[in-house]
């Protein structure tokens, strides 16, 4: 019978006994009658302790539902007694506990741990509060007990680190928090508050020692000025690469620029407005990628039949300076995707640049060091990017955050492969701290 109580309730308690009546039912509660004895041994003279009858009132306690039903426990508690005596000077009194129900808590722990589970998922708190028929705040008081879980190893970092910034509420400065992790293994480290460079200091300060922070070899950021100094202080033998996607942006913005530049010249009413405007992704693909085999009839271009690389031929011949914006975005895509320093330095030095451009290649002056140091680690801030999109779905499924610490909780616990929870889940089962890369 102990092992069908087990299984019905999924409490591993081998002293819980069946009471009667076992089972009673109504409209919306089914209710599990037990009762709770076992030899106790007193704290203080280790006799064991008389049974001294069961508690008045019995403990209720929620489960798992059953057949999609909600269900509790109605359990009638043993009382023990350990009477004065020469050994044991105190009058003691116990009450029968449990197993697998923390003290004072009338929710079972696999209960609470089905709650945890469902907190991974991108789901709303409140849709997971009518899962399990409980209240909103009891879901928030399980997330928030996560908190202690997900604290970083002071006296580690990994070799190299990825940070960079995403969108996350009122709660942060300039509303944009900041999440660090791992490029090479694609595991995160933590979630960062804001971004502001004093608040980011006084973090790694106090989150890591100064032998975690000095062993990073390597810092992936994109181009934000403000980072710079900040590494250098708090990374000493760090080396800078800078992210290839914001190199690049810079150079698939200015282009934009000066296409919309080209199109305010001749005018909204013109052939040259509406096909710059029908055909700005053809200028932005790469070259190489342009389609030259198959013709389609242009109705931009009085129907007649081109190709993709031809209809950025004749886009190009509207203005010399688009043209001049276009070869260098495009030579700088080669540089990037052949990792090619000669071919860098060739852009850096062009003169006679649109006035669009010039931004750009005072940037890639800037940066060259980073960018040439990127062809060589071959790492970018790619699986970052992909992160925040999910932090984006994460924040629109709740509506939005005001709670920065359940906002972070949330993130991580849905990061399966989170440096933190793996290191955590490693040092419960091991005595030595299990570093995770």
């Amino acid at each position: 019978m102990t092992n069908n109580i087990n299984f019905l309730t999924g409490i591993k308690d081998p002293y819980l006994k069946p009471d009667q009546p076992f089972l009673t039912e109504d409209r919306r509660l089914k209710v599990i009658h037990l009762i709770q004895s076992y030899p106790m041994h007193c704290p203080l003279c280790g006799q064991l302790m008389r049974r001294n009858g069961f508690h008045k009132k019995s403990v209720m306690i929620r489960i798992l539902p059953i057949a999609g039903k909600p269900a509790v426990l109605k359990i009638k508690k043993q009382q023990y007694l350990c009477p004065p005596s020469a050994s044991c000077p105190k009058r003691i009194t116990r009450v029968a506990q449990v197993q697998g129900v923390n003290f004072a808590c009338r929710i079972a722990n696999n209960f609470k741990y089905h709650i945890i589970q469902e907190l991974s998922d991108n789901e709303s708190m409140r849709t997971i509060a009518g899962h399990h028929n409980v209240s909103v705040n009891t879901v928030e008081r399980q997330l928030a007990g996560l908190e202690a879980t997900f604290k970083p190893n002071r006296h580690w970092l990994p070799a190299t680190i990825a940070f960079d910034d995403f969108a996350s509420g009122k709660f942060a400065q300039s509303k944009m928090s900041m999440i660090l992790m791992n490029p090479q293994n694609h595991r995160t480290i933590d979630i960062i508050q804001s971004r502001n460079s004093r608040f980011m200091r006084s973090y790694f300060l106090s989150h890591y020692s100064r032998k975690a922070r000095w062993s990073v070899k390597v810092v992936v950021v994109d181009l934000f000025e403000p980072y710079r100094p900040l590494i250098h202080d708090l990374f000493p033998k760090a080396m800078i690469v800078a992210d290839h996607f914001h190199v690049v942006v810079q150079a698939y913005r200015a282009l934009q620029s000066a296409r919309l530049k080209v199109m305010k010249e001749y005018g909204s009413n013109t052939h040259e407005y509406r096909a710059l405007k029908h055909y700005w992704k053809l200028l932005m693909t790469k070259a190489r990628q342009l389609d030259y085999l198959h013709y389609y009839s242009r109705r931009n271009f009085r129907h007649a039949w081109l190709s993709n690389q031809e209809v950025v031929e004749r886009l190009l011949n509207f203005s010399s300076e688009l043209r001049a914006a276009y070869e260098y975005y495009q030579d700088l895509i080669t540089a990037i995707d052949q990792r090619s320093q000669a071919l860098l330095n060739q852009i850096i030095k062009q003169r006679d640049l649109p006035f669009t451009m010039r931004r750009v290649k005072r940037t890639l002056a800037k940066h060259r060091q980073e960018i040439i140091a990127s062809f060589y680690t071959r790492l970018t801030n790619g699986p970052i990017e992909g992160t925040n999109n999910k932090i984006k779905v994460i924040k629109r499924t709740a509506y939005g955050y005001r709670n920065f610490f359940h906002f972070r909780i949330r993130i991580l616990l849905s990061l399966k492969n989170s440096n933190l929870m793996s290191h955590e889940l490693s040092k419960k089962r091991t005595r030595p701290i299990a570093k995770v890369a």
